[in-house]
Protein backbone atom coordinates (compact mmCIF):
# COMPACT_ATOMS: atom_id res chain seq x y z
CA UNK A 1 0.00 0.00 0.00
CA UNK A 2 1.06 3.46 -0.61
CA UNK A 3 1.11 5.92 2.16
CA UNK A 4 0.17 9.00 1.12
CA UNK A 5 1.71 12.11 2.92
CA UNK A 6 -0.11 14.03 5.41
CA UNK A 7 1.42 17.19 4.89
CA UNK A 8 0.10 19.74 2.73
CA UNK A 9 2.30 22.45 0.88
CA UNK A 10 1.85 25.21 -2.39
CA UNK A 11 3.55 23.67 -5.48
CA UNK A 12 6.41 25.81 -6.90
CA UNK A 13 3.79 26.60 -9.53
CA UNK A 14 1.66 27.59 -7.55
CA UNK A 15 3.67 30.12 -5.60
CA UNK A 16 5.10 31.57 -9.34
CA UNK A 17 1.20 31.60 -10.46
CA UNK A 18 0.50 33.71 -6.87
CA UNK A 19 3.73 36.06 -7.45
CA UNK A 20 2.52 36.41 -11.02
CA UNK A 21 -1.01 37.65 -10.37
CA UNK A 22 0.30 39.81 -7.49
CA UNK A 23 2.54 41.66 -9.82
CA UNK A 24 -0.13 42.27 -12.73
CA UNK A 25 -2.34 43.62 -10.20
CA UNK A 26 0.20 45.82 -8.52
CA UNK A 27 1.56 47.22 -11.96
CA UNK A 28 -2.22 47.57 -12.99
CA UNK A 29 -3.06 49.77 -9.60
CA UNK A 30 -0.05 51.86 -10.36
CA UNK A 31 -1.23 52.52 -14.03
CA UNK A 32 -4.49 53.70 -12.68
CA UNK A 33 -2.79 56.23 -9.60
CA UNK A 34 -0.39 57.63 -12.54
CA UNK A 35 -3.14 58.34 -14.78
CA UNK A 36 -5.17 59.83 -11.98
CA UNK A 37 -2.27 62.42 -11.08
CA UNK A 38 -1.88 63.25 -14.57
CA UNK A 39 -5.58 64.13 -15.07
CA UNK A 40 -6.00 66.03 -12.46
CA UNK A 41 -2.62 67.91 -13.17
CA UNK A 42 -4.36 68.51 -17.01
CA UNK A 43 -7.44 69.69 -15.16
CA UNK A 44 -5.64 72.32 -13.22
CA UNK A 45 -3.88 73.42 -16.05
CA UNK A 46 -6.64 73.97 -18.16
CA UNK A 47 -8.39 75.88 -15.51
CA UNK A 48 -5.74 78.01 -15.04
CA UNK A 49 -4.82 78.87 -18.69
CA UNK A 50 -8.55 79.96 -18.95
CA UNK A 51 -8.14 82.12 -16.32
CA UNK A 52 -4.79 83.43 -17.83
CA UNK A 53 -5.61 83.92 -21.44
CA UNK A 54 -9.24 85.77 -20.17
CA UNK A 55 -7.33 88.38 -17.67
CA UNK A 56 -4.85 88.54 -21.05
CA UNK A 57 -7.60 89.71 -22.79
CA UNK A 58 -9.53 91.81 -20.26
CA UNK A 59 -6.36 94.05 -19.64
CA UNK A 60 -6.09 94.35 -23.45
CA UNK A 61 -9.93 95.15 -24.16
CA UNK A 62 -10.10 97.65 -21.63
CA UNK A 63 -7.96 100.21 -23.68
CA UNK A 64 -9.78 99.09 -26.92
CA UNK A 65 -13.07 99.95 -28.94
CA UNK A 66 -15.04 97.63 -31.09
CA UNK A 67 -14.77 98.30 -34.49
CA UNK A 68 -16.13 95.66 -36.61
CA UNK A 69 -18.31 92.34 -35.12
CA UNK A 70 -19.05 89.46 -37.43
CA UNK A 71 -20.67 85.87 -36.90
CA UNK A 72 -17.38 84.23 -35.94
CA UNK A 73 -15.72 87.04 -34.48
CA UNK A 74 -15.06 90.91 -33.49
CA UNK A 75 -12.02 93.22 -34.50
CA UNK A 76 -11.17 96.16 -32.06
CA UNK A 77 -8.60 98.38 -32.15
CA UNK A 78 -6.29 99.95 -29.19
CA UNK A 79 -6.61 103.54 -27.74
CA UNK A 80 -3.71 106.25 -27.42
CA UNK A 81 -3.11 104.71 -23.81
CA UNK A 82 -2.08 101.34 -24.45
CA UNK A 83 1.00 100.48 -24.09
CA UNK A 84 1.06 99.55 -28.49
CA UNK A 85 -1.53 102.46 -29.64
CA UNK A 86 -4.03 101.71 -32.52
CA UNK A 87 -3.02 98.55 -33.22
CA UNK A 88 -5.66 96.18 -34.65
CA UNK A 89 -6.81 92.74 -33.04
CA UNK A 90 -9.07 89.98 -34.31
CA UNK A 91 -11.08 87.56 -31.67
CA UNK A 92 -12.10 85.28 -33.35
CA UNK A 93 -13.32 80.98 -33.52
CA UNK A 94 -11.41 78.79 -35.62
CA UNK A 95 -12.69 75.42 -35.41
CA UNK A 96 -12.05 74.07 -31.90
CA UNK A 97 -10.90 77.03 -30.41
CA UNK A 98 -10.67 80.88 -29.84
CA UNK A 99 -7.79 82.70 -31.03
CA UNK A 100 -6.56 86.60 -31.43
CA UNK A 101 -4.75 87.14 -34.61
CA UNK A 102 -2.87 91.09 -35.61
CA UNK A 103 -3.57 93.01 -38.50
CA UNK A 104 -0.38 91.55 -39.85
CA UNK A 105 1.26 88.98 -38.09
CA UNK A 106 0.05 84.92 -37.19
CA UNK A 107 -2.16 84.45 -33.86
CA UNK A 108 -2.02 83.22 -30.42
CA UNK A 109 -4.27 80.54 -29.15
CA UNK A 110 -6.62 82.22 -26.42
CA UNK A 111 -8.71 78.60 -25.73
CA UNK A 112 -7.93 75.63 -27.62
CA UNK A 113 -10.18 72.23 -27.99
CA UNK A 114 -13.24 73.42 -26.82
CA UNK A 115 -16.55 71.76 -27.98
CA UNK A 116 -18.34 74.96 -28.34
CA UNK A 117 -17.91 78.15 -28.40
CA UNK A 118 -19.66 80.83 -29.13
CA UNK A 119 -19.46 84.98 -29.23
CA UNK A 120 -22.59 87.16 -28.67
CA UNK A 121 -22.26 91.19 -28.72
CA UNK A 122 -24.58 93.42 -26.70
CA UNK A 123 -23.66 97.03 -26.91
CA UNK A 124 -20.01 97.10 -26.03
CA UNK A 125 -19.69 93.82 -24.23
CA UNK A 126 -18.98 90.65 -25.99
CA UNK A 127 -20.04 87.36 -24.25
CA UNK A 128 -17.83 84.55 -24.80
CA UNK A 129 -19.13 81.24 -24.00
CA UNK A 130 -17.55 77.59 -24.62
CA UNK A 131 -18.02 74.19 -23.89
CA UNK A 132 -14.74 72.42 -23.33
CA UNK A 133 -14.34 68.59 -23.61
CA UNK A 134 -15.38 67.85 -20.34
CA UNK A 135 -18.77 69.32 -20.99
CA UNK A 136 -17.80 71.92 -18.37
CA UNK A 137 -19.52 75.23 -19.62
CA UNK A 138 -18.03 78.55 -18.88
CA UNK A 139 -19.35 82.56 -19.44
CA UNK A 140 -16.70 85.32 -19.92
CA UNK A 141 -17.77 89.13 -20.66
CA UNK A 142 -15.14 91.63 -22.00
CA UNK A 143 -16.43 95.30 -21.81
CA UNK A 144 -14.90 97.53 -24.35
CA UNK A 145 -14.79 101.25 -24.62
Amino acid sequence: MIKRSKRSAFLLSEAVVSLFIMILALSILLFLIQTYHQQQKVLFHANSSWLISVSELEELTVHSSLQNVTTDGVTFVTDNDYKKPHKIYRLQIYHDMLRMTGQIHGHMPVLINQKSINLMVVNNTVKISTIDQLNRKWEYYLDFK
